[in-house]
């Protein structure tokens, strides 16, 4: 999200008889792309499309504040004041489902310790995990609908003898999805099953004395109400 303002050139390349031609470079960003559309289509026909731009704007301003990017020359700094207006306005309400007993099993050899965001290069849910031995564990992450797996080779080692693991299969719309987190040593469930989801990490900080923190929180809330209310 800190990189939407970034420029990419991009250039098409073909080798014919042994001579390289290329084309013409073109220069592009995800906020030209956003620039360009509001333009195009201004009109209340396009509220919820007017709206998820702004937001995403927004929240490619935020995170570049967040992580110290390009902070002289934010996304959202073209915008006029007819379009600020057409970006969410209302400070959102969060809601978690975090629980870390959202189903439990009788002796546990796995734990999990916490749970939380990686904001640094896009939303990414981390978990904490705490275990003897984890060679032949498995996270398994599910939804109502998909259900993903990660082996302990993705796992990252701790210094403490803990364990993170990163989950970033959800899109923006899906921010209050909740996602249940269990481990499986083969086909054995051998944790408790955690509950949560990114707006339930959004709950956790929504007192943070971080402005930089509630603020990227917002601005992405906010992206991702617009973008599920765009996508219906």
């Amino acid at each position: 999200p800190a990189n939407i303002n970034d420029t990419v050139y991009a250039t098409l390349c073909a080798e014919f008889n042994g001579t390289l031609y290329k084309s013409e470079v073109l220069e592009y960003s995800v906020a030209k792309y956003c620039y360009n559309m509001l333009t195009k289509y201004p009109g209340d026909d396009y509220a919820s499309l007017r709206t998820l731009l702004v937001d995403l704007l927004n929240y490619g301003a935020s995170a570049q504040i967040y992580t110290n990017h390009n902070t002289e020359n934010l996304a959202n700094n073209a915008l006029t004041d007819a379009q600020v207006q057409w970006g969410t306005q209302e400070k959102p309400i969060y809601s978690t489902v975090q629980n870390k007993d959202f189903a439990v099993i009788e002796n546990p050899t796995a734990t999990f310790k916490s749970a939380g965001l990686n904001l640094e290069k896009a939303i990414t849910l981390r978990f904490k995990i705490q275990a003897e031995n984890v060679d032949n564990l498995t996270v398994v992450v599910e939804t109502d609908k998909y259900i993903w797996q990660i082996p302990s080779t993705d796992f990252e080692a701790l210094a403490d003898g803990g364990y993170y693991v990163y989950f970033s299969g959800l899109n923006a719309a899906q921010m209050q999805d909740t996602v249940y987190v269990t481990v499986y040593e083969g086909d054995n469930i051998v944790s408790n099953t955690l509950s949560y989801s990114i707006e339930s990490y959004a709950y956790s900080k929504q007192t943070s004395t971080d402005e930089k923190l509630t603020s990227i929180l917002e601005a992405m809330i906010k992206y991702g109400n617009s973008a599920k209310a765009f996508a219906g």
